[in-house]
Formats: C-alpha cells, structure tokens, sequence
C-alpha cells in the first residue's frame, strides 16, 4: 500500500513537470521537445514497436509523433490524462494507422497479384471480324519476299524498333528501314485490293 502511494506521488510529480515541459513545446521552445523525446520516445518506440514489428517503421512513427506533439502542443489538457499518457495515445494511434496502411497495400499487392488483368470477351461478331481481319493480314505478309515479311513481323508483332531489328539480323539500319517501308507498302496493296 505504502509502495503504490509512494508510486502515485512519483507520478503526480513527474507529471507536473512534463505539463510545464508541454506548455513550453506549445510557447515553440525546442528545448521543451528535447526533453519530451528524452523522456517519452523509448516508451513511443516500444509500443510503434510491439504493434508494428519493425523498428524501421517504430523509429517512423515515433518520429510522426514527436512531430504531431508540436504541432498539437497547446491542444494537450490535463484532466484528460498525464502527458505520458497523451503521447503514448498519439504513438499507438500512428501506429495503428501505419498498420491500416501496410495491410491495405498489402492486401491490394495480393488482389493484383492473384488476378490477372483479363480483357473482356468480345462479342461473338465483334471476334469473327477480328478473325477475318487476321486472316487478310496473315495473307498478305504470305506475299511479301522473305526478307521484308520477317523484318515487318519482327516489327509490327515482335515489337522490336528498327535498330534492334539490325542488330539481330545482321543487317544494315538502312536495308532494315527499307525492307519496312517496302514491307509495308506492299501491305496496304494487297489488304486495299482484298475483298473485306
């Protein structure tokens, strides 16, 4: 009985010290901020820390609440609670928040991860005119001489620019672009003339 009085009146002392230390962060002196992290971060830490599990993101939320105490100094009320326990509430809440946070984006890696983007099913006209502009493409590159049909294919379905067509056939830039202009010429002949 006697050893929790005497905790009780430890308390109330360093309490009433801690005020003054607030008063003075809410009169802007940073001295008074100092003193608070000295006396309060290790308990902010430990408590970002058990919620979190990570003291990169602990040491980030301590650092959010010694800033939030700042600016929020003269908001702070005694008979709401000791000044410790305001600022454990600021570190608990920042910490909550920031879990909130990583499980939302958490959660949302996974969603994307697990589904695959799929392209809605084009009706079934919509596909066979597909179908049928494929297969008039497909007849006209069978046209074209092999040089120009593969240098057109490695452009237009491979997805390669001009210079990397080059450097993978061997061939000069400007046969490369050539081979293309001619490629593509003689494609719009023979899709023009084919009936749709």
């Amino acid at each position: 009985m006697v050893v929790q009085l005497l905790w009780i009146l430890l308390a109330a002392a360093a309490g009433a010290g801690v005020e003054e230390v607030i008063a003075g962060i809410a009169r802007g002196e940073r001295g008074a901020l100092r003193s608070a992290y000295d006396s309060f971060a290790g308990r902010a830490m430990a408590i970002a820390l058990r919620i979190l599990g990570s003291t990169e993101e602990a040491e980030e939320v301590v650092q959010d609440t010694f800033v939030e105490i700042w600016r929020r100094a003269a908001e702070y009320r005694p008979e709401r609670g000791t000044p410790g326990s305001w600022i454990a509430a600021m570190a608990r809440s920042r910490a909550i928040d920031r879990l909130r946070e990583r499980t939302r984006a958490e959660n949302t890696m996974r969603t994307l991860a697990a589904e695959p983007p799929q392209d809605p099913e084009p009706p079934p006209s919509e596909a066979a005119v597909r179908q049928q502009e494929r297969t008039r493409v497909r007849t006209a590159l069978a046209v074209l001489p092999a040089e120009q049909r593969r240098t057109v294919e490695l452009a237009y379905f491979g997805g390669l620019t001009q210079s990397e067509i080059a450097r993978a056939t061997g061939e000069a830039l400007g046969t490369v672009k050539t081979r293309i202009r001619l490629g593509m010429e003689k494609l719009a002949e023979a899709l023009l003339e084919a009936p749709p």
